[in-house]
């Protein structure tokens, strides 16, 4: 890596850390949310071990998100401590 390059790389990393604690919310995608639980996500469908399917939306609106269904993506609001 060259010294420019490094020196970009820190500069950038030095502005995006302090700017990602300012941020009061959480995005996950629904493959994401569904595999933390352990499920199978296909089809905006999480389906769990016990049989339960759960849809992304409903995933979403389960933790107090908003779903997109665009980007197949939940954003969940931090809490305003």
């Amino acid at each position: 890596m060259t010294a420019s390059k490094r020196v970009l790389l820190t500069g950038a990393l030095g502005l995006a850390i302090p700017l990602a604690a300012c941020s009061n919310s959480v995005i996950l995608t629904s493959a994401r949310m569904c595999s933390a639980t352990g499920g199978t996500y296909t089809a905006n469908v999480c389906s769990q071990g016990s049989g339960k399917q759960v849809t992304a939306v409903q995933m979403c609106q389960g933790h107090g998100g908003v779903y997109d269904s665009v980007l197949d993506m939940c954003e969940i609001p931090g809490s305003s401590k």
